[in-house]
């Protein structure tokens, strides 16, 4: 197993234990009622929005992969499991909240029209998800400015999901 696919493999399945642990304590709310409460109160719904994007670095990993051709059954397998849990989390906030109608639309990892932010030069590949890093136009959690770091880019919200869940050194771009 190559160094990228290991950490690719390792930061998918901290992704699935989040998502995971989510669906967990949404699951043992007993009372439809109190599960909409708590996700339509202010930390619910960053809550959800932090998940999101969560979700959305898979997706961008997802993509690194199939940049890379670095497809392996490991990998595969990691990003189904990843996919199913969000579905899984997805029906908990089909009561229609217009935000998180949003979200039951499967969030893109990087949408066409982005472009490198002011200071980034094209072809700075996200150390972590291993995809091209472009300044994002409107991410929710706020999360749009690449992050250099020891000659590393990074997209915020793939260093701060790596560096709180995953490992507290950042892997770097091969």
């Amino acid at each position: 197993m190559t160094s990228e696919t290991a950490h690719l493999l390792k930061c998918l399945q901290q992704i699935h234990k989040v998502i995971g642990k989510a669906n967990e304590i949404l699951a043992g709310i007993s009372h439809p009622s109190v599960c909409s409460e708590v996700l339509l109160s202010k930390p619910g719904t960053a809550y959800i929005l932090g998940l999101s994007e969560v979700y959305r670095v898979s997706k961008r990993m997802e993509d690194g992969v199939k940049t890379r051709q670095l497809a392996s059954e490991l990998l595969q397998h990691a990003l189904r499991e990843v996919d199913l849990a969000w579905n899984n989390l997805l029906s908990f906030l089909v009561f229609g909240h217009p935000l998180f109608q949003m979200l039951l639309l499967e969030p893109s990892a990087e949408g066409d029209s982005h472009q490198p932010g002011p200071n980034l030069a094209p072809g700075h590949v996200c150390g972590v998800c291993l995809t091209e890093v472009k300044q994002e136009s409107e991410v929710q959690t706020g999360n749009s400015d690449p992050v250099m770091y020891q000659g590393s880019c990074y997209h915020a919200s793939c260093a701060n999901f790596w560096l709180n869940c995953v490992d507290s050194t950042l892997p770097r771009e091969n």
